[in-house]
């Protein structure tokens, strides 16, 4: 994939590194000009110095053929600009950063395919490290109103137990299994075993019920 980043920062120097690694093309567009010579030296991506909200900047940069465009800016309003730009250079895949959570309406708004808040990202996974035990949470949605949580099936009364007959709350489901090295996508009727993986969407509300019932005694 031919991917422009915007921003070269901590995150968008790293992401370049794990893409460039993967073997896909990397352009970074970065406003700062020692930060830009620093990039150049240490990635193996193509790094453009200059402001990615102005758009010769970003023909400069490729966005022309880019599969997708990851911006990366600690301003929300310079974020949110460069979103409306790319939307007339037809970019089919946008991801951006949202800084301020409050503003995380108006990325969505936008249509993007992602709008992620590291704030709330990171406050959600230390409140649910705190809290939610032995489950480990791997990322809050909708505002914080849901959970995906990770965790094993540690209570025998479950072995061999069907999912449609779990005493789970309804606002739960278990979106994946891993079971000795395999995925295994679950119907309703798929039984369970001892040190299943289980991937879980919940709602937040339920999910200590969740794990109780997985976990505890059912």
């Amino acid at each position: 994939m031919y991917i422009v980043i915007v921003g070269g920062g901590v995150a968008g120097s790293t992401l370049a590194k794990h893409l460039t690694g993967e073997g896909h093309e990397v352009v970074i567009v970065e406003a700062d000009e020692e930060r830009a010579k620093t990039l150049a030296e240490s990635t193996d991506a193509l790094v453009i110095h200059g402001d990615g909200s102005e758009p010769e900047i970003l023909k400069d940069a490729g966005i022309e053929k880019a599969d997708a465009v990851a911006i990366l800016t600690r301003d929300d309003n310079t974020n949110l600009t460069i979103i409306q730009i790319l939307k007339k250079f037809d970019v089919k895949r946008i991801v951006a950063r949202v800084n301020d959570p409050n503003k995380q309406d108006l990325y969505i708004g936008l249509n993007i395919a992602a709008a992620i808040s590291p704030i709330s990202a990171m406050v959600s996974y230390f409140k649910n490290a705190l809290t939610l035990g032995k489950a480990r949470s791997l990322i809050s949605i909708a505002k914080g109103k849901a959970e995906i949580i990770e965790l094993s099936v540690s209570n025998e009364k479950l072995e061999g137990k069907r999912i449609d007959d779990l005493n789970i709350p309804k606002s739960a489901m278990i979106g994946l299994i891993y079971r000795n090295g395999e995925i295994i996508i679950p119907t309703p009727g798929e039984t369970l075993k001892l040190n299943d993986l289980l991937t879980v969407i919940t709602k937040t509300e339920c999910a200590k019920d969740v794990i109780t019932v997985l976990k505890g005694s059912a």
